[in-house]
């Protein structure tokens, strides 16, 4: 009985401990609210007076430097466009609309003249004009969105007035196969064009009286032709014997296709999620959120207030609120009636609920921002075909392949005499020979049935299916940097999209750099990399050069990597960036290894002043920037611990 009592007194000073904890904790948490209500508003409205000077001052600086840049800008295209008046070379100003339909209606009238001979002069031109509508159209700052789109319709016209210019030379190459083209033998002709920004090959199968003798399927051997010109080689189909007709293979320097995709261009954005703003402004609606918010939340704090105390006043006193409750039952237990003081006893009230949680001004803002960003992937988001290059995150390089098949033109006859004999074809234009094969493996047979024969069989139906495409192989153009193996891809016109839906069995040769595929498909053949292939970059460091007159250097290293990295507050990075193109001839910014560990209202960075004999001597300090301030912070970049505590004597700045 004495250790059942002893454990009991335990027991209950071990509750009496436990509640008198409790009690302590929730008296110190509603001190702490109060103090927070009382204080918060006042060291909120005292940061933002500060936050606004400070920003005011930095507004009308990097103002006045994009004002002075604008200026400048602004005199380098009056100076560009005296230079293009003052260049005779009979060329038109790509600023001029009316000059350059002037250039396309002669340049109709000269269709007459489209051959190989004139095609690369002629394409060096019109790619040099369209250079410079490109400028305009992607770096046009001052001009109307109508004069824009005027210049994305002239472009079209170029670009198809070109294709255009390159088939009519083609045809006109076909008409007269012997006398323009170089003969191999006595079957097969070739010719070649070489410029800058096109190399054009053209084999052509020379038609001879059909010989009597009629080859068996077996003897028969496909039709490979080996472009070395452009380290191409195309293997036709066992059952297309190319009589009557040529294969073409087409390199251009341009890519005037992926800008007409539909996952080319970033989708329109809503004005509240763009972010445009400048800092300042963005502070001030901030802080203007959080006031109003606070205003809104007084009576629901008043009363989350009143509920802990009632709990304080619960737990000290339990016997005096038992009393009160049954005090107050009893004088309701008189004014009822007889009869229901002899009903069944009622069940005991319940607990009032305790209140919800109340969130901060500070966490609805951030609530409100999570929900921004989410909402604003799925407005960025592009949906594709299962197929479909998303040219958002992929890009065609190293120019475009054409691998055409096509008909050939009715061929002169020689009556003697210079007499020539010639059936017209109209319209006088290339024919494409139609190729689409899609492919579709067999069928596997039962897992009952997979014996070594059903094998063997299922394996030369896959190959007999795969004869059946198009063999292509070419080695990689060596003015791009290959990380990875590329995409082969094929431009579909009707549906203005590239894609990988007839494209089978690739094989890469990372060291030959050679890439061979399989297609059901002819024509506009693109490879496509990753756009991001070396983003997040290893590390970055911006400094100024030595000397007065010296300017800025950036130094970036990259890697190949793949990672998922925190998007920063895109006003915050803004306005950092401007801040740093003003202080880059007096100090030095370098990336650290902390920025991937916090969240997206923080940017962690190193910085160095580098004018002054004290300066020279320190080493790199942190740096956290924020919307709302910036410190240097207590932590080094190559310590084992992040800390966002200021440094000394950086508590009061921001």
């Amino acid at each position: 009985m004495k250790e059942q009592e002893k454990s009991r007194a335990a027991a209950t000073a071990e509750t009496e401990k436990q509640k008198n904890v409790l009690i302590k904790d929730m008296l110190e948490e509603i001190r702490v609210e109060k103090f927070k209500s009382e204080t918060e508003a006042l060291i909120d409205e005292d940061e933002a007076k500060k936050r606004k000077v400070q920003l005011e001052k930095t507004w009308h600086v990097i103002t006045k430097n994009e004002k002075a840049f604008m200026d400048d800008a602004l005199l380098n295209k009056q100076e560009d466009k005296w230079i293009q008046y003052m260049t005779c070379d009979g060329l038109p100003n790509p600023g001029i609309l009316s000059e350059l339909n002037t250039f396309l209606f002669l340049w109709d009238l000269q269709d007459e003249e489209a051959s190989m001979i004139n095609i690369t002069d002629k394409c060096q031109v019109v790619i040099y004009l369209l250079l410079k509508l490109d400028n305009i159209i992607d770096f046009s700052l001052m001009e109307s969105p109508e004069y824009i789109e005027d210049c994305k319709k002239v472009r079209k016209i170029f670009r198809e007035k070109l294709k255009y210019w390159i088939d009519l030379a083609t045809y006109r190459l076909l008409r007269q196969i012997e006398r323009d083209m170089v003969r191999e033998d006595l079957r097969n002709a070739r010719f070649v064009k070489e410029a800058n920004e096109m190399i054009c090959c053209i084999w052509a199968l020379i038609r001879l009286p059909i010989s009597i003798k009629q080859f068996s399927e077996r003897d028969r051997k496909p039709i490979e032709i080996i472009f070395k010109e452009l380290d191409l080689s195309v293997k036709m189909p066992l059952d297309l014997d190319c009589y009557a007709m040529s294969i073409r293979g087409l390199w251009i320097q341009y890519d005037h296709y992926s800008d007409q995709g539909s996952s080319f261009f970033m989708p329109d954005i809503p004005q509240e999620y763009r972010m445009n703003e400048d800092l300042l402004t963005f502070c001030q609606n901030e802080y203007d959120t959080k006031v109003k918010t606070r205003e809104e939340q007084v009576e629901g704090r008043r009363l989350r207030l009143e509920e802990k105390k009632l709990m304080v006043e619960r737990l000290s006193n339990p016997s005096q609120f038992s009393a009160a409750k049954t005090e107050k039952k009893g004088k309701q237990a008189k004014k009822a009636s007889p009869q229901a003081g002899r009903a069944k006893k009622s069940e005991p009230e319940p607990e009032p609920k305790p209140l919800p949680y109340l969130p901060t001004p500070e966490e609805i803002i951030l609530q409100k921002e999570e929900e921004n960003r989410k909402e604003l992937r799925k407005l960025l988001f592009t949906r594709c075909e299962k197929t479909e290059i998303n040219l958002r995150k992929y890009r065609i390089l190293g120019g475009v392949h054409h691998i055409d098949l096509i008909y050939q033109p009715p061929q002169p006859k020689d009556m003697r005499g210079d007499i020539f004999l010639t059936t017209i074809q109209l319209p006088k234009e290339l024919r494409y020979v139609p190729f689409l094969r899609p492919y579709k493996a067999p069928p596997p047979a039962p897992d009952a049935e997979r014996t070594p024969e059903v094998i063997e069989a299922e394996m030369k139906a896959l190959e007999a299916a795969m004869e059946a495409l198009v063999l292509v192989t070419f080695k990689l153009p060596e003015s791009v940097l290959w990380f990875e193996p590329p995409l082969v891809a094929h431009w579909i016109s009707d549906k203005k999209i590239w894609s990988t839906q007839d494209v089978h069995d690739i094989k890469y040769n990372e060291e030959k750099q050679i890439i061979t595929f399989r297609t059901g498909r002819l024509g506009i053949h693109g490879l496509a990399a990753f756009k991001f292939i070396n983003l997040p970059f290893q590390s970055w460091e911006l400094k100024p050069e030595a000397g007065k007159t010296g300017g800025v250097t950036l130094s970036i290293s990259a890697a190949i990597v793949q990672v998922e990295f925190v998007v920063r507050h895109p006003i915050a990075e803004k306005h950092l960036q401007a801040c740093m193109g003003l202080l880059s001839t007096a100090y030095t910014f370098s990336w650290s290894r902390w920025n991937s560990t916090v969240s997206a209202r923080q940017i962690i960075m190193q910085i160095k002043e580098l004018h002054g004999c004290v300066a020279k001597e320190q080493t790199n300090k942190m740096m956290m920037v924020t919307p709302l301030r910036t410190n240097l912070i207590d932590c080094t970049e190559v310590g084992s611990e992040f800390s966002d505590k200021p440094m000394p004597g950086e508590e009061t700045k921001r």
